[in-house]
Parts: structure tokens; sequence; C-alpha cells
């Protein structure tokens, strides 16, 4: 990538008096391919190799930098999916034949090993906040292998409600800044690209859709967006993250992240 690039910026209250600004800008990022050919079936190991600094700024209630609580850290991030390819029936090809996507495993990788994602189930939300039927769920144990293609994305009707139920497991030790003891956030994203998107913080705190505290399960509700200006569906795609808390808080606690991304569709009702 040329230049910089910011992927994230929030702004959470921590303490008394300031704020704390999390951002990462990355440096470099390259993507190898590696395939797998069988007579009709080819499959490409796609990598995505990203190297960036994730920043941490304090902010006190002038809006001023607090360089003493500030600081930086560098950070590779890895990120792998599948690409099945198959042979397509071609009479302008001097062979008779092309290669066509059929269907692509969702993206999956991170950094470090000290926190990763177990699965994420999405259910129904009724207008009065009733938690539904089960809509959709994936697992740590199929992601890899779960080819999706177009006929079988996720499919999610615009301006209806869902919650997402997401399972990490963290290894520790974990650092945590509050009463309930969680030592990681989820971030669910969805939307069209970086532009584009909603952004959801996902609570492990025992309130609201999440039943039980420090349980390892973080929910929240979103509201599925439209499928975009004059369209009747769209397609497009999540990122969960789950990322543990010394890595945003502590300096020397190190570059732990784990992250999948799925795709989907919206239609209009």
């Amino acid at each position: 990538a040329d230049g910089l690039v910011r992927a994230f910026s929030d702004t959470l209250s921590f303490g008394e008096g300031y704020r704390i600004r999390f951002g990462r800008q990355l440096t470099n990022r390259e993507r190898t391919v590696e395939f797998e050919t069988s007579e009709d079936t080819s499959i490409a190991m796609v990598t995505h190799s990203i190297n960036g600094e994730f920043i941490v700024t304090a902010i006190d209630t002038n809006q001023n930098q607090i360089e003493s609580l500030s600081f930086s850290k560098e950070f590779t991030t890895m990120l792998n999916r599948k690409v099945r390819f198959v042979k397509v029936d071609d009479p302008a090809s001097p062979d008779g034949y092309r290669w066509g996507v059929d269907a692509l495993t969702p993206l999956e990788g991170g950094s470090g090993d000290k926190v990763s994602l177990a699965g994420i189930s999405f259910f129904s939300l009724s207008d009065s906040l009733e938690v539904g039927e089960l809509l959709y769920s994936f697992s740590s144990d199929e992601l890899g292998d779960l080819y999706i293609s177009r006929d079988s994305l996720p499919v999610f009707t615009s301006f209806s409600r869902v919650v997402a139920y997401v399972n990490v497991i963290n290894n520790g030790p974990e650092y945590t800044t509050d009463s309930t003891n969680v030592g990681e956030w989820v971030f669910l994203n969805y939307g069209k690209n970086r532009l584009q998107r909603g952004r959801r913080h996902l609570k492990d705190s025992g309130m609201f859709f999440d039943q039980i505290m420090n349980d390892n399960t973080h929910s929240g509700s979103i509201r599925i967006h439209g499928p975009g200006l004059a369209q009747t569906q769209g397609v497009f795609r999540t990122s969960i993250e789950t990322i543990d808390l010394a890595t945003m808080y502590v300096p020397d606690g190190g570059y732990n992240t784990n992250v999948w991304s799925i795709p989907y569709r919206v239609e209009r009702p």
C-alpha cells in the first residue's frame, strides 16, 4: 500500500479527566497466491501480510495529547482464505473452457496466539427487542474449509434487527480495566467498505442481550442497512475482530488479535 491508511479509530472514555484514542496506520500490504489444481477444480490459497503501526493517544479535556500516556507499537497481521475455481465451458476459448470462481472461504487470521474467535451466531430480533430464531452460525472448526458461493451467502432483510453473539478464547494472562474483569473486546464491522460501514462494540458485561458477565460470549444488536440506492439487493461483508486489552493499554503488552470476514447479502423485504 502506498502511504499510510488508517484502518480504524475509536475514542473511548477511560479513567478521570482523559480519553484514549486507538488507531491503526498501515504501512505495507502484500498478497501471495498458491494454487492446487486437479482436473476440474483449482484451489487458490491467498495470504495477506499486513504491516503497520498501532497508535494509542491519550487526550485531556482540552483535546490536547498527553504524551506520557500515549504510545505506539508495530504489528504484523496474516490473513488467509481459499478461493475455489471450477472449469466452465467456453466455446470462445481455444481450450473450450475457462476457469471461473465458484466459491470462497471466509477471510481469517490475526496476530499472536493469545486471543481467538471460537464462533459467531446471528439471531433475529423483534421490534420489542425479543431474541428470536437462529439465522446463521459459524465456528472456528469449519471456517477454513467453509466454501461460500454467491447462492449460499447469508441473507439478511434490510432494516431488520439482528443480535450477534461471539464466543472468544483468551489464553491469558488477562489485562482488565474495570469490575467486569473482561480481558478482551470484540468489534463487529459491517457494510460495503471502511468508508461506508456500521460498527458495533459487542459486550460481555452481563447486561442487555449478554446474559452472563465475563463468560467469553460478547453480544450486541445491529440494524441491517439497505442494499443501496435503487437496488433490491447487494453483497457486503462483515469483519469480526477480538483484541486483548493488554494490546490496547500496555506499551509492552504485545499485539494480539483475531479477525474473521464473512460476506453476506442484503435484500429488501
